[in-house]
C-alpha cells in the first residue's frame, strides 16, 4: 500500500470542500496534499503525524485511488531521503530523490513550454504564491523538487489539469498561456 502512488478521486475532491467523512486533521492534511508525484509512504512521511492508517482511511472511503501504472521502485539509501530545499540552478536542488524519479510517460507527444527553465520555474512559483497558504506551499514544494525541464514541464501540465478540474477550461487556458503552452 505504501509503495503505490495515489491520486484524489472526485469524491476526494468533494470531501475537501464538504468535510463529512474525514474529521481527523492529520488524515485531512494527507488528503489535501496527496497526488501521484510521490508514493503513499512518501506522503505519510511528509505529513506530520500521519500514519499508514490515515492512508488506509482515505482508500476505504474511496477518496484516493491507486494511479494507473506500476508503483515506484525506489532505491534505499541516502538518495531516498528528502533533503532540504535549495535555490538556483536545477543541479543545486534535490540532488537525490527527485533526480532518481522517472519522468512520467505523459510527456511523449505532450506540448512543451516556450519559456526557458528559469522563466517557467518563476512563473510556477508566482502561481503558487497566489494559491493560498497550504495549496501554495504544496505547489511550491513540487516546483522546488523539479530537477530538470522535463519534470518542470510535467508538473506544469499537471497543475493546468488541476486548475481545469477545479476552476474550468477558461482558467486552465489562461494559466496555460501564462506558462508558455500556446
Amino acid at each position: 500500500m505504501l509503495e503505490e502512488r495515489y491520486e484524489k478521486t472526485e469524491a476526494g475532491r468533494a470531501e475537501i470542500k464538504v468535510r463529512t467523512l474525514v474529521q481527523a486533521r492529520v488524515a485531512r492534511n494527507l488528503l489535501l496534499v496527496i497526488d501521484a508525484s510521490k508514493t503513499g509512504g512518501d506522503w505519510v512521511g511528509v505529513v506530520q503525524g500521519a500514519a499508514p492508517t490515515d492512508l488506509e482511511l482515505l482508500v476505504q472511503h474511496q477518496l484516493v485511488k491507486v494511479t494507473a501504472g506500476a508503483p515506484l521502485s525506489r532505491p534505499m539509501g541516502p538518495a531516498s531521503i528528502a533533503t532540504p530545499m535549495g535555490s538556483g540552478a536545477p543541479s543545486s536542488r534535490m540532488s537525490g530523490a527527485s533526480a532518481s524519479r522517472p519522468a512520467p510517460s505523459r510527456l511523449a507527444g505532450a506540448p512543451t513550454s516556450s519559456l526557458p527553465y528559469q522563466e517557467l520555474y518563476a512563473a510556477l512559483s508566482t502561481f503558487a504564491k497566489q494559491q493560498g497558504l497550504l495549496k501554495g506551499y504544496k505547489i511550491a514544494l513540487e516546483v522546488e523538487q523539479c530537477a530538470d525541464m522535463t519534470q518542470l514541464t510535467t508538473l506544469a501540465l499537471d497543475i493546468i489539469d488541476r486548475v481545469r478540474a477545479a476552476k474550468g477550461d477558461a482558467a486552465a487556458h489562461e494559466l496555460r498561456a501564462t506558462l508558455g503552452f500556446n
